[in-house]
């Protein structure tokens, strides 16, 4: 199952400017990383800067938020790993980084995963790579609307943090029962439901089950402190996406969206294996 991302209307446009940052003291990798993100246009609005050494990238940054930068390693001045480093002091602290270079060493990738940056670029890199880096980061911005399911207030406050504080962005819904769930859906059905399995009256299988013959657009994960051959069999069945095992984190949540929406795994950016039901019937087969 694969979240459609549906073409911005022009509406949404004018309140979503991008502003993207590459920094590269190689011409040739500025031109290419430049086109790379423009092949995108007709979903955001672009502003795009150019730096051609860490100093200047460093000023640009200060003065203004950026949302993506593209950091070569290696530039005069100052390399992307001092860069990173200094970007939580300056108004792209929010920024999504991703490096590029020759090679990465160790000490280096230490060092931006420290600092959280997402992703690496291997040079020489294509147009057509640096467009896939700029669709991900669309797709992690766009808002996903998530209806998270549990008959204990605390754990659906719990759940609502965890999502919060994905990459992602969430427009989330509770509901305390599967009665409740099911009126929600039917009323505005969401992107993707997460329910509890253990649940009175209706559990989260009879629930995911009712929601797959509704609609078999909307992405189920099944919340459970355990799992079992015979569950994951009884999930399968009902339609279930895949579980997300009691207590998850928001890498977990951003492995569910990588995998849900087909992106590539960052290098840098926090993400687990995630049991997923097409995995294990491919792994079968196989």
């Amino acid at each position: 199952m694969t979240l459609q991302l549906a073409p911005v209307s022009a509406q949404q446009v004018v309140h979503q400017l991008n502003r993207v940052l590459i920094a590269d003291d190689n011409s040739i990798a500025r031109d290419t990383l430049r086109k790379g993100v423009k092949l995108h246009t007709d979903q955001r609005y672009l502003e795009i800067s150019i730096a051609k050494d860490g100093n200047e990238a460093l000023e640009m940054l200060q003065k203004k938020r950026f949302d993506l930068a593209f950091l070569d390693i290696n530039m005069p001045g100052m390399g992307a790993p001092e860069l990173i480093s200094t970007i939580k002091e300056t108004a792209s602290k929010n920024c999504m980084i991703v490096v590029v270079s020759t090679n990465l060493d160790h000490k280096s990738a230490a060092i931006f995963k420290k600092y959280q940056a997402y992703h690496f670029i291997t040079k020489p890199f294509r147009t057509t790579e640096i467009s896939d880096v700029y669709f991900t980061y669309l797709a992690i911005t766009r808002r996903y609307s998530v209806v998270i399911v549990d008959d204990s207030a605390t754990m659906r406050k719990l759940a609502r943090k965890v999502f919060e504080a994905s990459r992602f962005s969430f427009d989330i819904k509770e509901a305390g029962s599967a009665e409740e769930a099911i009126n929600m859906i039917i009323r505005q059905p969401p992107q993707i439901v997460v329910t509890d399995f253990h649940m009175p009256n209706i559990d989260g299988l009879e629930l995911a089950g009712a929601i797959h013959n509704a609609s078999d657009k909307i992405a189920i994960y099944l919340m459970s402190t355990t799992s079992t051959s015979y569950l994951e069999r009884s999930a399968a069945f009902v339609g279930v996406t895949g579980f997300l095992g009691k207590p998850f984190y928001p890498e977990d949540v951003d492995s569910i969206m990588h995998k849900l929406l087909e992106l590539d795994k960052p290098k840098f950016g926090k993400t687990r294996e995630m049991f997923s039901f097409l995995d294990r019937k491919t792994s079968k087969e196989a």
